[in-house]
This record gives C-alpha cells, sequence and structure tokens, in this order.
C-alpha cells in the first residue's frame, strides 16, 4: 500500500484500524501532511498507541469518521485498505473532494463490483499489484480520475506481477463454478449470468496473455 501511495503532499488512511500505514509514512517522511481515520473510538486508539510508540504521535491527525464525513479535506492521497468493495463506493462516492485525490485500494471482496463504479465514475487505474496473506490472494491498485476507462487487468498484466498467473487460474475456477452452476438451475437469461461470462472471458484472455511471459 504505501509503495502505491508514493510520496507527496497529504495523505489519509481510512480505517486506519492499528495505524501502521500511515506510521510509516511518518517514520519514512513521505508526506507533508499525514491523516488517519476511523469509525471506531477503539481501533482509533490503538492507531495513536501505535504512533507514539514509534514516536510520530505529533505528525499524524487523528479524526473519529464515518469514510470521510468528518474529516476536513481535500486530501492528494486516500488511502483505504481491508474494506469489501461495496463499503468503499459509499465512503469515495460520499466525499465532495475525492475526485482530485489519488486513491489506494485494496479491496476484501467485491472488486469487479468496486472496478466497476471506478470506470463508470471516471476513474482510471494507474498501477496494481497482488498481494498473498495466509494463503489468500489480494489486489491492491492506485487509482485517479483520467480518460481511458478503468482496466485493472491491464496494471496487472502490464506490471507483470508474479503473483498474477495463480490469481488467474484461481478465479478462472471460481467463474466456471458461478456459470456452470447458473446452467444447472436454467438461470442464464439474467443480468448476473452476462456479466460472470463476460468476466470468464476477460480472465481467460489474461491468462493467455501471462502465458507469454
Amino acid at each position: 500500500m504505501a509503495a502505491l501511495a508514493g510520496s507527496g503532499g497529504s495523505v489519509i488512511d481510512v480505517g486506519t484500524d492499528h495505524g501502521y500505514v500511515p506510521v510509516y509514512f511518518a517514520l519514512e517522511g513521505l508526506f507533508s501532511r499525514i491523516a488517519a481515520s476511523d469509525i471506531g473510538k477503539g481501533p482509533l486508539q490503538s492507531a495513536k498507541s501505535s504512533a507514539r510508540e514509534y514516536g510520530v504521535e505529533d505528525k499524524i491527525e487523528f479524526y473519529l469518521s464515518d469514510g470521510l464525513k468528518s474529516v476536513p479535506g481535500p486530501f492528494d492521497t486516500v488511502v483505504i485498505a481491508g474494506m469489501g468493495g461495496e463499503t468503499m463506493v459509499d465512503i469515495i462516492s460520499g466525499c465532495p473532494w475525492v475526485g482530485t485525490s489519488k486513491l489506494v485500494l485494496q479491496p476484501q471482496s467485491k472488486t469487479a463490483e468496486l472496478a466497476m463504479w471506478l470506470n463508470d465514475n471516471g476513474f482510471v487505474c494507474r498501477a496494481a499489484g497482488l498481494v498473498e496473506d495466509a494463503g489468500k490472494l489480494y489486489v491492491a491498485f492506485s487509482a485517479a480520475t483520467g480518460d481511458g476507462g478503468f482496466d485493472l487487468m491491464g496494471a496487472l498484466l502490464e506490471g507483470r506481477d508474479p503473483l498474477l498467473k495463480r490469481c488467474l487460474s484461481r478465479e478462472r475456477g471460481r467463474l466456471l463454478r458461478a456459470v456452470q452452476g447458473m446452467e444447472r438451475g436454467g438461470r442464464q437469461d439474467g443480468h448476473q449470468y452476462s456479466r460472470l461470462l463476460g468476466e470468464l472471458e476477460t480472465v481467460e484472455k489474461a491468462m493467455e496473455e501471462a502465458a507469454k511471459w
């Protein structure tokens, strides 16, 4: 997440939990203004404790906030990690200034839905990578407003991520099971079935490209 965020003027970590990301930013001196927010008092207190432990509490602003609703923005970079894609959409769409920010996102679920919303609202994918934790693969990416559409798969292929082939194989299996299940149930005439076929086609094309590496 830190690598995707880079450095710059201001950054906020939304749903900061233990506060490790903003603490890292502060320790490395990557941003001139660093903030952390969380909807829960407990997690926000944990973040403050982490900052105090590493001697950077005075370099980080802390906000008790539902998403970005109570945060005085704008921020150049907005980091959101470890939430479902639908929750991220709610946070981003509810913030009036986020369209001018660089977004660094790591969804735990509903990645396709998040990507679709970003595409429909004028965002493009700037960079992407995969991470593995406890045997599970997660995608992280940066996004900003621009022209050309949101192409997450294209960014992963361009970066030649070493985990991509394994990720694609797993995703193809998941989509095939879902498609076959709908076919057995005679449910091939709905929007969900068409969407799954489209996702499956995208994954299989990406597998062909990755096989050339």
